[in-house]
């Protein structure tokens, strides 16, 4: 199974990453306040530009840790709005994980819910999830109201999971299965 792009939603493109995404990206990923929730240190225009050209084309998506990261831009442009990530957790399972990151210009627009949505339907009816969770830190209420608009459940609080910042955090599961959104 494969994920063809590109991939459209009602105003969002999903393609593979190229060049001219390495500055917009860098400048969101390179923020401490992005980085706080993605349970990371903020990260440099090298690990970005690896981060690029491992990405410019589908990898595999068979074994555990695979993974696909797409770009989000408009339907008009080619102006980097976010990515989504998408890992094979469990392959024999069929268990993935989505994570997404909006750069901040884009915020509070519904875009995170719409590339949300669309990312959750391709990995049921392309890549052959039977689940698609999400982890979060608890402090990321934004990424949780996403999960919720997008048909997922909250299914665990992970009490003092991780250290970060100089403080133990909570981590939030969410998740929908692909029998759930058959039902939508």
């Amino acid at each position: 199974m494969t994920l063809q792009l590109p991939l459209h939603s009602d105003r969002l493109r999903f393609r593979w990453p190229t060049d001219a995404d390495i500055e917009p990206m860098h400048s969101y990923q390179s923020r401490e306040d992005y980085a706080m929730h993605a349970w990371r240190e903020p990260r440099d225009m090298d690990h970005v530009i690896r981060t690029v050209e491992a990405n410019r084309e589908p990898g595999s998506w068979s074994s555990d840790g695979d993974s696909l990261r797409v770009a989000i831009s408009p339907h008009d442009s080619d102006e980097l709005v976010g990515e989504i990530v998408l890992t094979l957790v469990d392959a024999e399972s069929a268990q993935v994980e989505i994570g997404w990151a909006l750069h901040p210009d884009h915020t509070g627009k519904g875009y995170a819910a719409e590339a949300a949505r669309t990312a959750v339907d391709a990995a049921f009816e392309h890549l052959g999830a039977h689940r698609v969770f999400a982890r979060l830190d608890s402090l990321n209420v934004a990424s949780a109201k996403v999960c919720e608009r997008v048909g997922m459940r909250q299914e665990a609080t992970l009490r003092e999971s991780h250290y970060q910042l100089g403080e133990w955090r909570d981590e939030l599961v969410y998740a929908v299965l692909v029998s759930e959104r058959r039902a939508d």
